[in-house]
């Protein structure tokens, strides 16, 4: 399920910088690199599906999300 909840999260973590007029330079990086992680994920899960390769691109993609809610936070404080 997380597979189909994470990217709900993003696109409103998204979506609230866009409306707030928050995105910043830090904002597109963390965003971006969280598409990167998504995209690694799903390369590996496609091709050769190493377990421990898919696990580290989710977790690293999971902390990029959560480093970004947490400076959309900041920013909105």
């Amino acid at each position: 399920m997380n597979l189909f909840e994470m990217p709900v999260l993003f696109y409103v973590a998204c979506i609230v910088f866009y409306v707030t007029g928050k995105v910043d330079g830090i904002a597109l990086t963390l965003a971006w690199l969280y598409v990167a992680l998504r995209i690694a994920h799903s390369v590996v899960h496609l091709t050769y599906n190493n377990v421990l390769h898919r696990l580290a691109a989710f977790g690293a993609s999971t902390f990029v999300l959560l480093a970004l809610w947490g400076l959309l936070l900041l920013r909105i404080l």
